[in-house]
């Protein structure tokens, strides 16, 4: 009998709401079997029990399949022994029709009005979605946040909690094999997921959140979709840097603070990176998109790089690199002339595409043509106001000019889009000397 396997797995005093409800319904499904049991059914894993009112397809079958495989990457991620997660399992309550479950008293009252997951304790609710990438990523999301509550008694404040459990959710998944944290490659592929058309709007429309801002988000911001997309995006970055590893791993582990005191001993712990961090976030966010490659975009800078005191610097700018600093600060007030020679190939289909510094008009990324040398000044100065400008990029091609109006970094690259480096090659000489 279900009730009898579930009390000889949990003492009454350990199984929480969601294991009482569900020995419950396992109870009436192994005795009277109501008719509304029948609506219901078990779906098994090793890490999750989810309680369903799906109708059988492939898709929904495999979710703790795909839920057991996502547990030892979390592990990994988060540096935690196999014992911890031993004995450790979720019931989730995937739902299509909410009220049925609701009638039955499987959503405790005490449940805020949550709009598509919610996570308590070892039990999670999870309403089905309009595809089952999605679907299986809400379910995902919602486990994260159990293991963090595990593992960590909390998963601290809103940017973090929401931002990690997205970072930890957004997965390829082929029926067999798991891969997560990712950054989807295509919107066909992730159907309904919409983050990027979310970050595209503010882009569009000047509404670019600073770092800062993204921090600060209150208990109440996740009631709309849109902070999931700019914590998600908080995450990849203090991912995306082996710099950030260790306070990533350190705030983890305090996550029963939800109060601001968590963030300030993060930021604390980044120390001199903190700055940097904000800089990176302004490349980060200007660039962020589908099949977006971070090991290609991490942007090496550092706030001792020295001043530039106008003597010629030569650098090469790789062709599969996203923005990549000259190495120096310029001054508040110079003026840069920068020349550029060589070829690099951008990309391989039908054909190898060789382009010089000016660029192929065959294919454009935002105005300019592919493979051109673009440039930009990135402030060294974090910005304290809650919205960003955008970057201002010059297309300098075999050579141009620009004006750094604050200490800036200076930053360069080879015009491509975003996911498509990985097939480019070669690069661009680049000389820069003091402008007249």
């Amino acid at each position: 009998m279900i009730a009898a396997m579930l009390l000889h797995r949990r003492s009454w005093s350990s199984l929480g709401i969601g294991g009482l409800m569900l020995w419950a319904v396992g109870f009436l499904w192994a005795g009277a079997s109501p008719a509304w049991a029948q609506e219901l059914r078990q779906l098994e894993g090793r890490y999750v029990r989810i309680v369903t009112d799906i109708r059988s397809t492939p898709a929904i079958d495999e979710l703790p399949r795909a839920f057991d495989a996502a547990v030892p990457l979390w592990c990994q991620f988060w540096e935690l022994p196999a014992a911890e997660v031993e004995d450790w399992r979720v019931t989730a309550y995937l739902m299509s029709d909410r009220e049925l479950f609701r009638e039955r008293g499987l959503i405790p009252d005490s449940l805020p009005d949550f709009p598509h997951g919610y996570q308590w304790g070892d039990s999670a609710w999870v309403q089905q979605q309009p595809s089952d990438y999605y679907t299986r990523h809400l379910l995902l999301h919602e486990g994260a946040h159990a293991l963090a509550s595990h593992a960590f008694s909390g998963a601290g404040p809103p940017w973090f909690m929401e931002g990690t459990a997205e970072l930890l959710s957004t997965h390829r998944w082929d029926g067999e094999r798991m891969e997560l944290p990712i950054v989807p490659e295509s919107k066909e592929a992730f159907p309904y997921w919409g983050r990027f058309k979310l970050l595209d709007q503010r882009r569009q429309t000047g509404g670019t959140l600073s770092l800062v801002s993204v921090l600060r988000y209150s208990d109440t911001s996740h009631r709309q979709v849109e902070p999931y997309a700019w914590t998600w995006a908080a995450a990849i970055l203090f991912e995306m840097y082996p710099e950030y590893r260790t306070a990533l791993l350190a705030a983890a582990r305090e996550g029963r603070d939800a109060t601001p005191n968590f963030t300030r001993q993060f930021v604390a712990a980044l120390g001199d990176q903190w700055k940097v961090a904000q800089a990176r976030w302004r490349v980060l966010i200007d660039g962020l998109d589908y099949g977006y490659e971070w090991d290609r975009h991490r942007l090496e800078i550092a706030a001792d790089d020295p001043l530039w005191d106008g003597r010629p610097v030569e650098r090469v700018v790789a062709a599969d690199r996203g923005w990549q600093s000259v190495g120096v600060r310029i001054p508040a007030g110079t003026r840069i002339a920068i020349a550029a020679d060589g070829e690099c190939v951008i990309g391989r289909e039908p054909k190898p595409w060789i382009t010089e510094p000016e660029g192929v008009t065959v294919r454009y990324h935002r105005g300019w043509p592919r493979g051109r040398l673009l440039a930009t000044l990135l402030p060294t100065a974090p910005v304290s106001d809650p919205k960003l400008e955008p970057l201002e990029v010059v297309g300098i091609g075999r050579q141009g000019e620009l004006t750094a109006t604050n200490e800036s970094w200076l930053l360069l690259r080879v015009a491509d889009e975003v996911g498509e480096l990985a097939d480019n090659s070669g690069g661009f000489g680049v000389t820069l000397r003091g402008g007249e």
